[in-house]
């Protein structure tokens, strides 16, 4: 079995179980992302220049002055990508028009084709990765970790 699901603590949404990673399917499909947590928004995916993951909301935390925790992404590609660019995508609403770009990557790879983005300091409820340029047709892998 794939792992695919929200991983330690269980599925966030347990009345419609764990994501399935792939193209952003439309409004009112994020899982529930908490901390301590990761999802898979693309795994091992084939995706195109100008599509989008899936998106997870981001839980907010419920004590102190200590929120919201940052989140990071990991990118895996299968093969060299080309030319690339990966945008992380914030939005306080889960509608296709309303992610603006957070942070983005167009190289930095290592050298098994692996990059990542560290998000510090954010607010939206909403993240999800987009891939407005990417030259070669590779899958692609990626990971949201809380």
């Amino acid at each position: 079995m794939l792992q695919t699901q929200v991983q330690q603590g269980g599925t966030a949404n347990p009345q419609s179980g764990p994501p399935t990673p792939g193209v952003y399917p439309g409004s009112g499909k994020a899982t529930l992302l908490r901390p301590g947590q990761y999802c898979y928004l693309l795994l091992n995916q084939p995706i195109l220049a100008g599509q989008s993951s899936i998106a997870v909301q981001l839980e907010r935390i419920k004590a102190g002055f200590f929120y919201p925790t940052g989140f990071s992404v990991e990118i895996s590609f299968s093969g060299a990508p080309g030319s690339f660019e990966v945008d992380c995508q914030t939005s306080d609403t889960d509608q296709d028009s309303f992610y603006v770009l957070n942070t983005k990557i167009t190289t930095g790879l290592n050298a098994s084709n692996v990059g990542r983005m560290e998000i510090t300091s954010y607010w939206a409820l909403f993240t999800r990765v987009s891939f407005p340029t990417l030259t070669n047709p590779v899958n692609v892998t990626v990971k949201v970790t809380r």
